[in-house]
């Protein structure tokens, strides 16, 4: 076979794989919290139940993400007499999705963006 005829057969059958809409492999994972109050929140890297500080790995800064630590984050911890709201992070805005996060540990999924405000009750 001449070398223009395997260069056409080759565009052939590229083409052909192309249409049959050949899979790509799933994106990783990714998601962030966002501090949108000015106290700390205690944010959790891998929901192992082994926590550097006992309920959560870090403390993360007002208005700093958790992007800062890690590619995702699992998730977060209010302390005793403090509560807080959530918002999802929907089509480029932000929805409020809780507006009553009790103290505790609260778990989110790793393609789930969110920011939290907390207050004291």
């Amino acid at each position: 076979m001449s070398l223009s005829k395997k260069v056409v057969a080759v565009g052939a059958a590229l083409s052909t794989a192309a249409t049959l809409g050949v899979a790509t492999p799933a994106s990783a994972a990714s998601n962030y919290i966002h501090n949108a109050t000015n106290l700390g929140l205690g944010v959790i890297h891998v929901q192992d139940g082994n926590y550097t500080h006992g309920n959560y790995d870090v403390i993360l800064p007002a208005g700093r993400k958790t992007t800062d630590f890690w590619p995702t984050a699992a998730g977060y911890y209010i302390g005793p007499g403090y509560c807080g709201y959530e918002w999802t992070l929907t089509g480029g805005s932000w929805l409020l999705t809780n507006d009553n996060v009790a103290p505790g540990k609260h778990f989110i999924p790793t393609t789930r963006t969110i920011q939290v405000r907390v207050e004291r009750c």
